[in-house]
């Protein structure tokens, strides 16, 4: 799996995926990657100056406990973007997070705990977050919008459509009747 697959970034710039790339290098030669081909949650942290890694089902987010499996996060408040995801483990930058409003930040959990069980696609991961805040009752119709209007700014990426593409798209999964 490549660096680019392998690490979602939700601000979607090139620069900051070629950063990660430096820091997968730094991994490497410290010796910090997992067989999987990528850092440990330990690595990570080790790499990342001041980062620290909160167990599984540990982390709450506005008062809301937090849960992706048995998968912990490192906290990175050096993180060039709210949240990001690496096979094993996720991390969030606790400082961006603060910014945004409370559907928008379980949004930005969900969305990189649906590349743990989903795999690399974008939009994949968009669903499983908007579908997962509906299951779970976190996300409103109100809170969708919320969303929509942090990431209707984005311009698309190699990585990303644009944040109305994206939107609309959230906006069919969170309609669909089959989620229960």
């Amino acid at each position: 799996m490549t660096v680019a697959r392998a690490l979602c970034m939700a601000g979607h710039g090139l620069g900051k995926l070629a950063g990660a790339a430096l820091l997968l290098l730094a991994a490497t030669a410290s010796g910090a990657l997992a067989q999987t081909g990528g850092p440990t949650p330990e690595g990570y942290a080790a790499q990342a100056n001041g980062a620290k890694i909160v167990s599984p089902g540990e982390l709450r987010l506005d008062g809301r406990r937090m849960t992706c499996g048995q998968r912990p996060t490192v906290i990175d408040d050096q993180l060039d973007d709210y949240g990001a995801a690496f096979p094993g483990f996720l991390i969030l930058n606790s400082k961006l997070m603060a910014r945004v409003p409370t559907s928008v930040k379980l949004w930005i959990y969900a969305h990189e705990c649906g590349h743990q069980f989903r795999g690399p696609d974008e939009e994949t991961a968009d669903c499983f977050a908007v579908q997962r805040g509906r299951r779970q009752g976190w996300l409103t119709p109100e809170g969708l919008e919320e969303i929509c209007a942090f990431i209707r700014p984005s311009k698309g990426s190699t990585m990303h459509f644009s944040g109305s593409h994206r939107c609309e798209a959230m906006r069919q999964c969170y309609a669909d009747p089959k989620v229960r």
